[in-house]
């Protein structure tokens, strides 16, 4: 099946005005990577998260990670379980809480998408 690149270009605009929209309380980070991907096929401009994130790359997930274990003084894992015992008392958890689960569904999707290359 091929698909005409004039439709793949207008889908990628949509996808990403739907990803700029929904972002970040409904964000996919396969299917973010996936977009990135097809993004730079098309020689398209790159969603705004890609900037932000260093390029969707591990090391800054990881790093986010580590800044809110280190705001916390625990492992992510225990943050995580703290938020969702003692249900999210403000805004700063409910971000961490986000940004934790997001980090650690990115990191989870850029290793698989790296091992499907090999």
């Amino acid at each position: 099946m091929e698909v005409n690149e004039l439709d793949l270009r207008r889908i990628v605009k949509y996808a990403k005005s739907y990803c700029e929209d929904r972002c970040p309380a409904e964000r996919d980070p396969s299917i973010c990577l996936a977009l990135i991907e097809i993004c730079k096929m098309l020689n398209v401009e790159l969603p705004p998260c890609v900037e932000e994130t260093m390029g969707f790359s591990k090391s800054y997930f990881i790093a986010k990670i580590r800044e809110i274990e280190k705001r916390w003084g625990k492992e992510i894992k225990e943050v995580l379980k703290e938020i969702e015992r003692n249900g999210v008392r403000h805004f700063e958890e409910e971000i961490d809480r986000m940004e934790a689960e997001f980090a650690l569904k990115a990191i989870k999707a850029i290793d698989e998408r790296e091992m499907m290359k090999k």
